[in-house]
């Protein structure tokens, strides 16, 4: 018996559908709810008054569906008295007239509120005097149901030769189920018979019918012996390793799917039995992604620590590939991917700065300080500027102007021709596919450096210095 909570919900459903617009299937629902409540030893206030709202809203769609029908009815009503005072010259057509305007009645009585009883009484004795001028097409419909029953003869004699050409050889059970489904519905087309043939030929489509049911019988009790044996075999798989359990599983399934398949029902109970006893493996399986997840939870929430490092997180997630579509997974990989950046971005404003600080070394020479954090090419440019007696103006320029060009910054309008000719180079050195490395970041600041004697600099150079590294901004 169903719970007040459950027919609360049957209501529910109910008063959805009334909204909707499915007014049989709510009324039908409202009715369950109603014969249920009965059942019921003492219907709670709740629960009453929410069914009798129900039960009003059910009467007026009722009321509105007959206030929709019943002008309908009378209308076909009329159309009967028509016919039975003026009959039809031919009575097939005053026939078919009369079974067109019952199909309407059925029709609404199947979509609406049943007809009244003074409707109805009214529109069975109009149709039993519109049926009178048709004895004599009784006599042709006569001959229709003869046809009919040749035709189902035909049918069964068809359910015969098939049981014959298959009986060394039988087909799967699925292929003889949609012969006989479909050799039924044939049948089905060729109603009405003869009340006299009626009998023999229900006895006969019957008997054709057998070899093919026992047939599908035989085959489902072995596809049945089949897959209770496949179930056994999940029932056994007891290994160490639970991803060889899975593994076997989803062979045991590719097997079950091979087999072919039994009446809804059965099919349906032992697929649910054959995956229940395979649950355990996905629960296992399970808590080991919960915890693999619980562990990329602890470290997205450490992430900030100083202690979690970029090689602890790649490990993390090349541990854990098999977690790479959820969203843990996902989180750790964007925080990856924020860190490199983040240490990207430190080691070029350290490098910039590591680079500005050139010039006052250049201009101050020290033999003495520590050149070991620079490059090999720009400690040994710094340590051959030292020697220099005079800076070489024009080469140094030219690395600034290179650079500018290299970033895509604006040089000077007095550089313009230098740049235009060392455009013309790179385009040359393009074409000859010359190296690169000449025109590269260190390159330049290597010649301007080479170029540089701390003798004769000015403020002029060390503003040529800081055009080059804003240059060098961009090109880190």
């Amino acid at each position: 018996m169903e719970t007040n909570k459950d027919l609360f919900k049957e209501l529910d459903k109910a008063e959805k559908l009334f909204q909707d617009g499915s007014i049989k299937n709510a009324q039908k629902l409202v009715r369950s709810v109603l014969h249920e409540s009965k059942k019921l030893k003492k219907v709670p206030n709740k629960l009453r008054h929410k069914l009798n709202f129900s039960l009003a809203q059910s009467r007026y769609f009722d009321d509105v569906s007959a206030f929709a029908a019943n002008p309908k009815r009378n209308d076909l009503i009329n159309e009967l008295k028509t016919i039975a005072e003026k009959p039809n010259d031919k009575p097939k057509h005053q026939a078919n007239l009369i079974h067109d305007i019952q199909s309407k009645w059925q029709h609404l009585d199947h979509t609406s509120k049943p007809a009244s009883r003074d409707q109805w009484n009214e529109f069975n004795k109009l149709t039993n005097i519109a049926w009178e001028p048709c004895k004599d097409f009784f006599n042709e419909l006569k001959q229709i149901k003869i046809e009919n029953a040749n035709k189902r003869k035909e049918i069964i004699n068809s359910i015969d030769i098939y049981a014959s050409n298959n009986s060394k050889k039988w087909p799967n059970n699925i292929e003889i189920i949609n012969f006989l489904k479909n050799t039924y519905e044939e049948w089905q087309k060729f109603a009405p018979v003869l009340d006299e043939d009626f009998k023999n030929l229900k006895q006969e489509f019957f008997r054709a019918r057998k070899p093919l049911n026992d047939q599908i019988k035989k085959q489902d009790k072995l596809i049945k012996e089949l897959k209770l044996a496949l179930i056994e075999k999940v029932k056994e798989l007891n290994n160490e390793d639970n991803d060889a359990n899975i593994i076997a599983f989803n062979s045991l399934k590719t097997d079950w799917s091979k087999i072919g398949r039994l009446p809804r029902k059965i099919e349906s109970k032992l697929w649910s039995d054959f995956n229940n006893n395979a649950d355990r493996f996905f629960t296992e399986k399970n808590k080991e992604i919960e915890d693999a997840k619980n562990k990329l939870n602890e470290i997205l929430n450490n992430i900030n620590n100083s202690e979690v490092s970029i090689n602890d997180i790649e490990k993390a997630l090349n541990d854990n590939k098999k977690l790479s579509k959820t969203d843990e997974y996902k989180s750790l990989q964007k925080e990856l991917k924020n860190k490199i950046e983040h240490k990207k971005k430190i080691s070029k404003t350290n490098k910039l700065l590591a680079y500005k600080k050139i010039f006052e070394l250049i201009s101050k020479p020290d033999t003495n300080i520590d050149l070991n954090n620079y490059p090999k090419p720009i400690k040994d440019a710094i340590e051959r500027s030292y020697l220099n007696s005079k800076s070489n103006k024009k080469t140094f320029q030219k690395a600034c102007v290179q650079m500018e060009l290299l970033a895509g910054n604006d040089s000077l309008k007095k550089n313009l021709e230098l740049r235009n000719q060392i455009q013309l180079e790179l385009l040359s050195n393009k074409f000859n596919r010359s190296s690169s490395n000449e025109n590269s970041l260190e390159s330049n600041i290597c010649l301007f450096i080479e170029s540089f004697s701390s003798k004769d600099s000015t403020a002029a150079d060390k503003t040529t210095w800081n055009r080059m590294m804003d240059s060098a901004e961009s090109l880190i």
